[in-house]
């Protein structure tokens, strides 16, 4: 067995070991679906009900910023007013599913450097474009641990080959190196 293979199978084992620690929350009834804990006040998540975005601030949040098109089916209309009625900061960055840039990434990490100990929901329609940026904040930004937070991206999704590309295209921009599977 090479050292390659070796070294690949470590590294699955670790992504299962972490998929197995449950990273997606134990959902609550009215949770939104693909809930991830990423650490303390950072929080990833499909779309959330109209129902829990009125519970957004007695749920702690600071915070919500949506990485989905606003006209999607699912959009809670109006989702920032009925956070800014309770004096959250609702942000919208549309992020085209089909074609991640490195500039939809630069604005979210300006986003979430404004926020800096403020308590953070992102969110999408089913958490992929949300879990893929809070991963690559979490590496690039943090410093968090690739293969911990690979382990919480996985627990969402395995990205497909457009957002493999982007994912590993501004890990390498940014002098980071982390494989998806």
């Amino acid at each position: 067995m090479s050292l390659k293979v070796l070294k690949r199978g470590v590294r699955i084992a670790a992504a299962l070991a972490t998929f197995a620690a449950s990273a997606v929350i134990s959902a609550a009834p009215g949770d939104p679906a693909n809930l991830v804990q990423w650490r303390p006040n950072l929080t990833s998540s499909a779309q959330p009900d109209r129902d829990y975005l009125k519970r957004a601030k007695a749920l702690g949040y600071d915070m919500v910023i949506n990485l989905a098109p606003p006209e999607y089916k699912e959009a809670v209309e109006p989702e920032g007013a009925i956070l800014a009625a309770q004096g959250i900061t609702y942000l919208n960055l549309p992020v085209d599913f089909g074609n991640p840039t490195a500039e939809d990434f630069r604005v979210f990490s300006e986003m979430m450097k404004a926020a800096a100990k403020k308590n953070v929901l992102v969110h999408c329609q089913i958490n992929l474009r949300g879990s893929s940026f809070t991963f690559l904040y979490r590496v690039i930004h943090e410093g968090a641990n690739a293969d911990d937070a690979r382990g919480k991206l996985n627990s969402v999704w395995a990205p497909n080959p457009t957002w493999k590309k982007f994912i590993e295209g501004v890990l390498t921009a940014n002098g980071k190196k982390a494989e998806l599977f």
